[in-house]
């Protein structure tokens, strides 16, 4: 063999070596939470093992998990209540491909709606959409910074949960239930300016359609929507509290309260700051930015929501303004079985009635 050859053939090697230690460098970790009184962390548990991510999350009624391997570029979501899972893609040809559908999806429902773009109302009528929502309660609305709330449970002029009866009379009436009048308004106001933009024929289109088909708020040349009077929410506030250091990790206290009642008292910290090694951290670096860039591609432009990389370390609850329960962050660096990162047997595919088991993006 020639010098060259034999040259070649160690760098080959060196390489492979180098790259067989720096996989056996990472460390396995578990990270989950120690709760008490029912106060729960942001998941169940985050599993890491070499080029592996699999994320447990929701209770025993609705479990379920997902498992990335990044290697691959592949993901498992598995259902365990059917006892299914999908395969999607997430490599870069998929997530162009995923965006371009999302642009085409806008298209055909602009050209469908007689230029009505749904995506830009929703944006226009909720600029707040696409914000961190993690100041958010369980059930609470979004906040959409303009005096508008938008999902959440809907609520009567009492401010209490609207039963199924008093919703169909609301819809019967033109109204939308748990919207005050300000914001039915306010709502009228930004679907106007999205018809202005439309030519007069097209416009008049879709009066006509809105007319016919009973919209739950009134349009340009449609009688006025009444909207029931209800009593304004408590002041939302949510703040830093400053920073603390939890079991030896640094993280900054974020309060929420509704009026003068704590809810919860949250404390995030980034995760360069976690009891895990330098090559760990760059490992979490990877996979989240690969599933931000897949999760991106899902939504429409200008509906993206804020990247928050920040790990919750702890979490106090509160019931009638006292103390009630506890979840602090726990890091566990036992070896993990491979196991843990296959779907278990005997699952099958997700029908998503197109036919196939994956993700539209995925081919």
């Amino acid at each position: 063999m020639t010098g060259s050859g034999v040259m070649i053939k160690t760098m080959i090697a060196t390489a492979c070596v180098g790259l067989l230690l720096s996989t056996n460098a990472l460390a396995d970790n578990t990270i989950g939470y120690r709760s008490s009184g029912g106060c729960a962390g942001d998941f169940e548990r985050v599993e890491l093992k070499s080029h592996w991510l699999r994320v447990d999350a929701g209770d025993a009624g609705n479990a379920n998990s997902m498992i990335y391997d990044h290697a691959e570029k592949l993901a498992y979501f598995i259902d365990y209540q059917s006892h299914t899972f999908m395969q999607t893609e997430m490599d870069e040809d998929a997530i162009d491909l995923q965006s371009d559908i999302m642009k085409s999806l806008g298209t055909k429902m602009r050209r469908e709606s007689g230029g009505l773009d749904p995506f830009e109302m929703v944006k226009s009528i909720c600029p707040g959409i696409g914000a961190n929502n993690r100041d958010r309660q369980p059930g609470e609305a979004m906040d959409c910074g303009n005096g508008m709330t938008m999902g959440g449970a809907p609520t009567g002029a009492d401010g209490k949960p609207m039963s199924s009866e008093e919703m169909a009379a609301a819809m019967k009436d033109g109204r939308m239930p748990g919207m005050d009048a300000a914001s039915m308004e306010a709502m009228q106001k930004m679907m106007e300016q999205q018809l202005a933009k439309m030519p007069a024929d097209q416009r008049a289109q879709m009066q006509g359609m809105m007319a016919s088909g009973g919209g739950a708020t009134s349009m340009p040349g449609m009688p006025a929507a009444t909207a029931t009077k209800a009593a304004p929410p408590p002041p939302r506030i949510d703040r830093d509290a400053g920073e603390i250091v939890v079991d030896g990790i640094a993280c900054m206290r974020r309060e929420h309260l509704r009026g003068d009642e704590m809810l919860r008292d949250d404390c995030y910290a980034t995760a360069a700051t976690l009891h895990l090694g330098e090559v760990e951290t760059r490992r979490m670096a990877r996979f989240s930015k690969s599933l931000q860039e897949w999760s991106r591609s899902l939504m429409p432009t200008g509906m993206h929501a804020q990247a928050d990389d920040r790990v919750l370390v702890r979490r106090v609850c509160y019931t009638a303004g006292r103390e009630s329960g506890r979840a602090t962050l726990t890091i566990d660096s036992a070896p993990i079985a491979e196991s843990r990162f296959e779907v278990p047997a005997g699952y099958k595919p997700m029908d998503l009635g197109m036919g196939s088991s994956r993700n539209p993006g995925s081919d």
